[in-house]
């Protein structure tokens, strides 16, 4: 497993273990994505009526869409991964990782898939964040010009 590979994109030697510990790390931050998504599902629907007395019907719904989007490109994207791997272990089985163009040609293909893909899903989470934020702001600015009465402390 010590053996050293070019990978021309980065034009340096990466080990057979980087290899599979990039995909592990992929595997893990699309493992997070999948639940962050299941979080803004919930906080899109649980503040549905504010978002639609607001009038953001339009961007909630292109937001749910934009959700599930995503989530099924993290679901193919863990599928081409695991797939990756397996390849990856019968080609160390084998050692024939470092003369194997077609997969270092596919794992930098992917590399650059799953830094596209964090990437839009940070943006739409970033979107997401920032009309909760306004709608929740409004809310809160309604509630203290609505009828609310400061107590009286204490008659002197």
């Amino acid at each position: 497993m010590k053996t050293k590979m070019k990978k021309d994109w980065f034009g340096r030697e990466k080990s057979v273990d980087e290899l599979h510990h990039d995909s592990k790390i992929w595997v893990s931050e699309i493992n997070l994505i999948k639940d962050e998504i299941r979080f803004l599902e919930h906080l899109l629907s649980a503040n549905y009526i504010d978002f639609l007395v607001a009038g953001l019907h339009k961007k909630i719904e292109d937001s749910v869409k934009q959700i599930s989007v995503q989530k099924n490109i993290g679901t193919t994207l863990l599928d081409v991964i695991n797939s990756q791997n397996k390849i990856l272990a019968k080609l160390i089985k084998y050692e024939s990782v470092s003369g194997n163009k077609n997969y270092l040609e596919s794992h930098k293909q992917l590399e650059i898939e799953v830094t596209n893909y964090i990437h839009k899903y940070k943006e739409l989470k970033q979107r997401i964040f920032k009309v909760v934020e306004n709608v929740m702001k409004k809310k809160d600015q309604k509630k203290l010009s609505g009828t609310y009465e400061i107590p009286k402390l204490m008659d002197k």
